[in-house]
């Protein structure tokens, strides 16, 4: 008969809610099998959203993707909790308020309906969906930088995709997404999708969000589409007025992968703290934006002005690991740097 341990979270806010984990299975499983639904997505090991820290006892990894978590992060005591089989009792901490922890059954899958599928850049589309219904039922509800998993028409296969507006009221949401050459979300968009049409989708998921850490400065650096999140990040500061410095780093590799150039420059003009850079990693002669890798351009600013910012990361994993990276070398606590990789599925997203 498999052992039961303990598990004690501790969340940011200095919470804490403990349950009973037997060794023959995961933690995030344990939970729900007893109603404590904590933050988690793939359950597989190949995401980051069920990432913790070990602070006390002993546990087995099985199957972690490395990409989601890297040998060093394991060796510091970072866990993935949906692959974390305890062997003791366990104190873990999370990155995410108590207010994100479920109780009971939560249904958090809705449908939403097609309004248009627009290209913007020679590589990705703006998807505009809305809430069907009336009153309360349009609300739009989540943290900004969460993502919301879109099912495949006609399929039992999703894809994840963060929003890049706010909450609302009205049951808007804008996605932003790469087309990738023959990928099976990518195909319905180009083929298949049309207005009134509707799209199962399950949401608000994952724990990439804004930090109230003071007045400290953010930057946001963010490859491709990964924008999104980044942009309703900053959007949302607009919408609260927030007074801190904020600086937006958007890298593409060329300039026809670039998008959202005007609705940017409007953002800037219309917030006197935020200063945005467009760079471009292979200009040409008309690129009017910066000129070389995000990576470099950030590392620059990074060594004329010596501060220590919130830094927060979106996009391809090595374009996030390497601004990582640039973070580490200019002495930026890591829990200053909040980050979401783009885990993709090869040819089938």
């Amino acid at each position: 008969m498999a052992a039961s341990h303990t598990i004690e979270v501790i969340t940011e806010d200095g919470e804490s809610v403990s349950f009973e984990c037997k060794s023959d299975e995961d933690v995030i499983s344990a939970g729900l099998r007893q109603d404590i639904i904590l933050m988690s997505s793939c359950r597989a090991g190949g995401c980051s959203t069920c990432k913790a820290f070990c602070v006390e006892g002993d546990y087995k990894l099985v199957g972690c993707s490395v990409q989601a978590l890297t040998p060093e992060e394991e060796e510091e005591g970072q866990v993935l909790l949906c692959r974390c089989f305890p062997e003791t009792d366990l104190e873990v901490e999370v990155p995410y308020t108590y207010s994100r922890i479920s109780f009971g059954a939560e249904d958090l899958d809705f449908e939403a309906e097609v309004v248009s599928v627009t290209p913007i850049s020679s590589n990705a589309v703006r998807l505009l969906l809305k809430k069907p219904g009336s009153g309360s039922e349009l609300k739009v509800d989540f943290a900004p930088g969460q993502y919301m998993d879109i099912r495949i028409p006609d399929s039992e296969l999703s894809r994840s995709y963060s929003p890049a507006n706010i909450s609302n009221e009205d049951g808007d949401l804008e996605f932003l997404i790469r087309l990738l050459p023959d990928g099976q979300f990518s195909n319905f968009l180009r083929n298949r999708a049309k207005p009134g049409q509707i799209l199962s989708l399950k949401g608000p998921l994952g724990i990439f969000s804004l930090k109230e850490n003071g007045f400290r400065p953010r930057y946001f650096v963010a490859g491709g589409t990964g924008l999104a999140p980044v942009l309703s990040m900053i959007r949302q500061m607009h919408h609260w007025g927030e007074p801190q410095e904020a600086r937006l780093y958007f890298g593409v590799n060329k300039p026809d992968e670039a998008f959202y150039v005007d609705e940017l420059e409007a953002l800037e003009r219309e917030m006197p703290t935020l200063s945005v850079k467009i760079c471009a990693w292979q200009p040409d002669e008309a690129w009017k934006g910066e000129r070389g890798n995000v990576i470099d351009i950030l590392r620059h600013d990074l060594e004329q002005h010596p501060l220590k910012p919130d830094l927060y990361l979106c996009g391809p994993p090595g374009m996030v690991d390497a601004a990582y990276a640039v973070c580490s070398e200019f002495g930026i606590p890591k829990n200053q740097i909040y980050l979401e990789k783009f885990l993709t599925v090869g040819a089938t997203a």
